[in-house]
C-alpha cells in the first residue's frame, strides 16, 4: 500500500485501524487513561506531520509501535521535574524528599525478582514484554512481580496513605495530581480485549411483533474480552488465534447447515469447544500445542455450593452468609482441571446511607492457567467503562469496572484468572451500581482462598 499522508480520509482509516493496538502501548507505558489519550494523540499526530509513506498495513503498524513507544519513553524521562511540581503543590518539599529517598531504599532493598522488575519498568520505563525478554521468563511472571513488588512497597509507606500521589509519581511519572491516593493499574479492561463480534440488538424488544425469526431482529456489534487471562499471555493468545480461526470458517454456514441439529461426534470438542468438524477439533489440538495449553476436559454439572469447593479444593469464596447476607447457588459447570462457570445471586444490603437490600445477579468464572479456555463475554461498548484498581478486603488486589449496562470483577491469581460478571436487568439492558456498591459487592468475596 502506497499511502500519502496528505489525504485526511487516510489517516482517519489508519487511526481507525491502529487506533487500539496504539492506546495499549500508551496504556502499558502510562498506566492511566488521560495520559495515555494524550500520547495516542500525539503519535497520531506525529503520523501527520511526518508525511510517512508505508509499504503495507503491517509497515503502518510496526511504525505506529515504535512511534507511541518512544513517544511515552520521551515524556516518562520527564518524571523528575513532575515530581518538582507536585512537591511544590503540597509544599512539603523537606518530607517529600526524605520519602523520594525512601521509596527508593525500598525499591533497593526488595527481593532481587521483584526488584528488577520494579526498575526496569518504572524507572527504566521498559514493557513487561520487553522485560520477559531480558529476564527470560513469562509475562505473566512479570506482572505478577509487579503486583507483589508493589504490595510490598506500599506496606512499607505509611506516607503513602497521606499522599499516594508522589509515591505513584515517583514509581509511574504520572502527569496526572490529586488529593487522593492515585492508583497504579496493573492491567486494565483493554488488556483482556479480543476485537468485536455481532450479536443479536434486542435493545428495542418491546417494539418487535409477536411473530419473529431471528433474521428479522436487527443486529450490532459490541466489544468481547476473553475469560481466561490478559493480552500477553498463552492463555489470552489461544482464545484470540481461536476467535480469528472461526471468524473465517463456515462463513456461510453450510458445513454447520449439512449437520443441523444432530451430533458431530466429536464427544468434549463439540460440548465444550463448539466443535462439528473434525477441522475444528484438529485446530484446538494445533492451538493447545502451540501455547502448551491443556483442553478443557471432564465437564460435568455441579449443583451444590459445598460440592463445587470441595470438588475444586478452595475455601468458601462467598462470604458474609448471615443475617445482612444471603448467597442462592444457580448451578456450575466444572473441569478436570478446576476451572469452573457458576451462576449465583447475592442478596445483601448496600451502603448504609441506602438502607434497602441489593439483589445481584452475577456469573462467576475462574479458568485455570495452563488450560486454554475458548469463552468470551460480551461487555457492551468498552468506552461505556470506567475502571479503577481496588484492594478487596481479603487483601486481594482486583480491577473494577463499571458501566450503566453491566459491571466486572477482575482478579488474576497465582494459579488461575477469575472474571465475575455482575448482571443488571436483563429486560431494560440497565445496571443501577454505584461505584462504592461495586466495592462493597467485591468485598464480599474472598478471592484470597482462591489459588
Amino acid at each position: 500500500m502506497d499511502s500519502s499522508l496528505h489525504v485526511d480520509e487516510e489517516i482517519a482509516e489508519i487511526y481507525n485501524r491502529h487506533y487500539n493496538t496504539v492506546y495499549r502501548i500508551c496504556f502499558s507505558f502510562m498506566k492511566n487513561a488521560e495520559d495515555a489519550e494524550d500520547m495516542v494523540q500525539e503519535t497520531f499526530l506525529k503520523l501527520i506531520s511526518s508525511k510517512k509513506q508505508f509499504e503495507s498495513e503491517e509497515h503502518e503498524k510496526a511504525w505506529l509501535i515504535v512511534t507511541a513507544s518512544n513517544t511515552c519513553k520521551d515524556e516518562l524521562r520527564r518524571w523528575k521535574r513532575r515530581l518538582e511540581n507536585i512537591k511544590s503543590l503540597y509544599r512539603q518539599e523537606d518530607v517529600v524528599r526524605k520519602e523520594d529517598d525512601r521509596i527508593l531504599e525500598w525499591v533497593m532493598a526488595l527481593p532481587t525478582k521483584y526488584k528488577q522488575v520494579i526498575y526496569l519498568y518504572y524507572y527504566e520505563g521498559y514493557r513487561t514484554s520487553e522485560i520477559a525478554g531480558m529476564l527470560h521468563c513469562s509475562e505473566s511472571t512479570v506482572r505478577n512481580q509487579l503486583l507483589r513488588g508493589r504490595k510490598i512497597l506500599k506496606k512499607n509507606s505509611v506516607y503513602y496513605a497521606k499522599s499516594g500521589a508522589v509515591l505513584a509519581a515517583v514509581l509511574a511519572g504520572s502527569l496526572l495530581v490529586a488529593t487522593t491516593v492515585y492508583a497504579i493499574y496493573t492491567y486494565s479492561l483493554r488488556d483482556l480485549h479480543l476485537g468485536k463480534e455481532t450479536v443479536l440488538d434486542l435493545s428495542k424488544r418491546e417494539e418487535l411483533p409477536g411473530e419473529v425469526s431471528e433474521k428479522d431482529i436487527p443486529k450490532k456489534e459490541v466489544d468481547i474480552i476473553s475469560l481466561g487471562g490478559i493480552e500477553g499471555s498463552p492463555e489470552y493468545s489461544a482464545c484470540s488465534e481461536w476467535k480469528a480461526f472461526l471468524d473465517g470458517y463456515d462463513t456461510d454456514g453450510a458445513i454447520l447447515s449439512e449437520i443441523g441439529n444432530g451430533f458431530a461426534g466429536l464427544g468434549e470438542y463439540e460440548l465444550v469447544y463448539k466443535c462439528y468438524t473434525q477441522d475444528m477439533a484438529d485446530k484446538v489440538d494445533e492451538i493447545c500445542g502451540k501455547y502448551e495449553l491443556s483442553r478443557l476436559q471432564g465437564l460435568t454439572i455441579v449443583e451444590d455450593y459445598a460440592a463445587l469447593c470441595r470438588q475444586t479444593n478452595i475455601g468458601d469464596f462467598c462470604t458474609g452468609a448471615d443475617g445482612s447476607v444471603r448467597w442462592d447457588f444457580g448451578g456450575s459447570s466444572l473441569y478436570d482441571d478446576g476451572s469452573f462457570d457458576m451462576d449465583g445471586r447475592v442478596i445483601w444490603k448496600g451502603p448504609a446511607e441506602s438502607k434497602l437490600l441489593c439483589v445481584t445477579d452475577y456469573q462467576f468464572g475462574r479458568t485455570m492457567k495452563g488450560s486454554f479456555n475458548p469463552f468470551t463475554l460480551n461487555v457492551g461498548e468498552m468506552e461505556e467503562y470506567h475502571e479503577w484498581e481496588y484492594l478487596s478486603e481479603s487483601g486481594q488486589t482486583v480491577l473494577l469496572a463499571n458501566s450503566s449496562l453491566k459491571a466486572l470483577i477482575i482478579a488474576e491469581r497465582d494459579h488461575s484468572f477469575i472474571v465475575v460478571n455482575v448482571l443488571g436487568d436483563l429486560p431494560s439492558d440497565t445496571l443501577e451500581m454505584s461505584d462504592e456498591m461495586l466495592e462493597e459487592l467485591a468485598d464480599l468475596f474472598d478471592f484470597s482462598v482462591i489459588p
